[in-house]
């Protein structure tokens, strides 16, 4: 399955070869007609390359009416799952919790490490959360939205879009 993001201002020429897991009712949501944006609210699972490697970056992005938080990787890919976190936050708002397997955290980051998303349209903080064993990463958000998760192997990459 290979969904894209467009119409927002952004375009990408990357390509997948991991294979994308989805679990759950196959759920597409559009809750914004002005921002075309066609992704899902359930859990997506990539598979990554063997072997550890390192998280480098955490970069928070707008392209538009789309939101990114993309993990740079080196030398290659981590695997991942990406899923709303259950049961919502009390105060509202909702928590995509992105877990890396088969990483390490790379210099300048380190555990509690806050990534400010600036201007984006609905991400309030990227964070993480946990380094033991796996890595865990919390994306805040205004709310409950579709979101999609690609990956690239060069560069080692995985983008986190949320319309």
């Amino acid at each position: 399955m290979t969904l894209t993001a467009a119409g927002c201002g952004s375009s990408s020429s990357k390509s997948s070869s991991a294979t994308t897991t989805t679990t759950g009712p196959a759920t597409t949501v559009s809750p914004n007609a002005s921002c075309p944006f066609d992704g899902s609210t359930v859990t997506q699972s990539k598979a990554g390359d063997a072997g550890s490697t390192t998280l480098d970056k955490v970069t928070p992005s707008t392209a538009g009416c789309i939101d990114n938080v993309v993990f740079d990787f080196s030398p290659t890919l981590a695997s991942s799952v990406t899923a709303y976190e259950s049961p919502a936050p009390a105060g509202g708002g909702a928590v995509l919790v992105v877990t890396l397997q088969n990483a390490k955290l790379g210099s300048g980051i380190t555990p509690g490490t806050k990534v400010d998303p600036k201007n984006l349209n609905y991400v309030s903080e990227v964070q993480l959360t946990s380094s033991a064993g796996d890595i865990v990463w919390h994306i805040t958000l205004d709310k409950q939205r579709p979101f999609l998760v690609n990956v690239t192997k060069v560069p080692a990459e995985i983008q986190i879009s949320v319309g």
